[in-house]
């Protein structure tokens, strides 16, 4: 199974101790030189274990100037793009990204798309958390933003509400 991750799922789970998630439910994952850049610069919990995480595998990609055509026709980031970008190249099962227009950029392209919040229902579903509250409370401690009606919905899918 081919999994290319944009930045802030990786960032986001490493901030509340998650970021094994990803290697318990994919084994590997896969990330653009881009986004190896961006979760490595900066004052945050990523910086300091993506780059040694082994089953994190960066891959530069083979065509720049697609990446250049889809940052200025979608007005997306340098790392949104390149995950789409390596997605494509990489004939990926699943992309790994948060921000609404580069979702419906990577779906508009016939990528499967799953954000973190996503990521922590498939975790509870396979058994590798028992809940997602505890997990989506460190969240908010730490920044991130959910909407109340969200954050129930969450729960409801969960089956914790």
């Amino acid at each position: 199974m081919i999994i290319v991750s944009n930045t802030t799922p990786l960032s986001e789970l490493a901030k509340v101790g998650q970021l094994n998630l990803l290697q318990k439910l994919f084994g590997k994952i896969i990330i653009p030189q881009e986004v190896y850049n961006e979760v490595t610069t900066g004052n945050h919990r990523a910086v300091s274990v993506v780059p040694t995480a082994q089953w994190i595998e960066v891959f530069t990609i083979q065509s720049p100037a697609q990446l250049l055509q889809l940052q200025i026709q979608f007005k997306l980031d340098l790392g949104e793009a390149a995950t789409i970008i390596l997605a494509e190249e990489l004939k990926a099962n699943r992309v790994l990204i948060d921000e609404k227009l580069g979702r419906k950029v990577a779906q508009s392209r016939n990528l499967p798309v799953t954000g973190t919040i996503g990521l922590l229902l498939i975790a509870k579903k396979k058994g590798i958390i028992i809940e997602v509250k505890p997990i989506l409370d460190q969240f908010l401690s730490q920044g991130k933003r959910i909407s109340p009606i969200l954050y129930q919905e969450i729960l409801g899918m969960a089956e914790e509400s």
